[in-house]
């Protein structure tokens, strides 16, 4: 497995509503997987994509038990 030695493996997930960006997180690998399998089905409609992290100013992912109330 290689990592990217600027961004440490970690990865962007970024919530689309159509082709404008909603929001932006940075995340280990596995947690950014994670959060776009839970949150898929709950953002209907919306694309959620999981990248190699790129340096920039995004947020850090929230806490795992913060996810259930992004969506009532």
């Amino acid at each position: 497995m290689t990592t990217d030695r600027a961004t440490g493996g970690r990865k962007m997930v970024r919530i689309w509503l159509g082709d404008h960006l909603i929001a932006e997180y940075v995340a280990e690998p596995d947690r950014a997987s994670r959060y776009q399998r839970v949150m898929t089905p709950k953002f209907t409609g919306l694309r959620i994509t999981v990248d190699n992290a790129a340096t920039g100013k995004a947020s850090e992912l929230p806490s795992e038990q913060l996810w259930p109330l992004t969506v009532q």
